[in-house]
């Protein structure tokens, strides 16, 4: 696999420094994200590109290191920066904002898009004519096996995943992840069809869909569709791509008995392709719905917080937990206004992240500062024992303990 590093230029945002050189004012480049490849043996020796993003905390050094759910993008190149930038706004913390979980986004440009996001062989178009330009159809099944037995692997196996994926699809990216969820369920958690082009074929999705959610088993899995104002005056009965979404969310509605949670959403102010971007948030919003956290709450009651991702992992049939830097902001909010509670974060800490030095040593500190000595010396014991080149708590320690 090779790797090279993808950047985003922000001459727009160019930042002027104060202390300018004379050779004119800094300049400073964004990291997006980075580039990788496989070589396919599915689809006979073909060199896939794939675009990953990682979340600001992934090389983060203070924090344990943490492993993430992965957000699988098709047409990478196109939705690449929208869904990172809206992982990073709801998931990082930005104003408090901890709506959905910080994500790994891989992102898989296209090749031969026809080719690969067609799930039948199809000659003719939707005229009933001839069409030599669908000569290459049909190949969706190959496109996701090799999503499935080469692209997951190599991901979870360079970068530090969990399970739960997501799995974004537009137009034709839109009937390939609802195509993944009726032939490989067990590759996905949750799946987000945008636009999706249901016309396919005859609707031959749409014609599958009955069997599949009144026979198959879905649990804790999740769809979410968003469809586009892509009508006309003239062709309220005569838009196949409009009425098959129309038709889907029907069906879903009246066989729905696999356990799927399959939301809807239409949208009369955009049009097939400004769609993205709000599907987008709107998905990751019912994907993730209840994950949100309550601040106010936690810090009222630092019980809340375990007991909330307790059930986040029940509803998405998956473990989650709070991340180390979350629990240690919650902790030092709370130093300041109840000792207390500050100790039941700290402590939550070195249970969820035993390893971690930090967590011990600010219990030590705090019980050093409440005169509890034998703590206070107890804890800063077992932090230097994670940690045995801390030399700032080891002068801590060994200051307690010549008093």
């Amino acid at each position: 696999m090779r790797t090279s590093t993808l950047f985003a230029p922000v001459a727009l945002l160019a930042l002027v420094a104060s202390s300018a050189s004379a050779q004119g004012a800094d300049r400073y480049r964004l990291t997006i994200g980075t580039v990788d490849s496989l070589k396919s043996t599915v689809l006979n020796g073909e060199t896939r590109k794939f675009l990953v993003y990682t979340p600001p905390s992934y090389n983060d050094t203070v924090y344990t290191p943490q492993r993430y759910p992965v957000l699988y993008l098709l047409d990478g190149d196109a939705h690449f920066h929208s869904v990172t930038g809206l992982i990073q706004i709801l998931g990082t913390g930005v104003n408090g904002t901890y709506a959905v979980p910080e994500m790994i986004v891989v992102a898989i440009p296209n090749t031969n898009r026809l080719r690969d996001m067609s799930p039948t062989k199809v000659t003719a178009g939707l005229d009933g004519k001839p069409n030599p330009g669908l000569a290459s159809s049909g190949g969706m099944g190959n496109f996701l096996a090799m999503i499935k037995n080469e692209l997951i692997p190599a991901v979870d196996s360079k970068y530090r995943t969990t399970p739960y994926r997501v799995f974004v699809g537009h137009s034709l990216g839109g009937i390939t992840t609802i195509y993944a969820l009726y032939t490989i369920p067990e590759t996905f958690n949750a799946y987000v069809a945008i636009d999706p082009s249901l016309w396919w074929d005859n609707k031959v999705l749409l014609r599958q869909a009955k069997d599949h959610l009144s026979k198959d088993n879905y649990k804790d899995k999740v769809l979410f569709l968003g469809q586009a104002n892509t009508l006309s005056p003239d062709d309220t009965t005569t838009n196949q791509h409009f009425n098959a979404m129309l038709q889907f969310n029907e069906v879903v509605e009246a066989y729905n008995t696999s356990g799927l949670r399959f939301g809807y959403k239409y949208y009369p102010a955009d049009d097939h392709g400004s769609v993205p971007l709000i599907t987008e948030y709107d998905a990751l919003r019912f994907i993730f719905d209840g994950y949100k956290l309550n601040l106010a709450r936690a810090l009222a009651s630092p019980s809340y917080l375990p007991e909330h991702f307790k059930a986040v992992s029940a509803r998405l049939g998956a473990p989650f937990q709070p991340s180390e830097a979350m629990v240690n902001t919650l902790a030092g909010f709370a130093v300041g206004q109840d000792t207390a509670k500050a100790i039941q974060f700290y402590e939550m800490a070195t249970q969820l992240y035993p390893k971690s030095f930090r967590s011990f040593d600010r219990l030590g500190t705090i019980y050093s500062a409440k005169g509890d000595k034998p703590k206070a010396i107890g804890y800063f014991q077992q932090s230097i024992a994670l940690n045995p080149s801390n030399t700032f708590t080891a002068s801590k320690l060994k200051q307690l303990q010549g008093q």
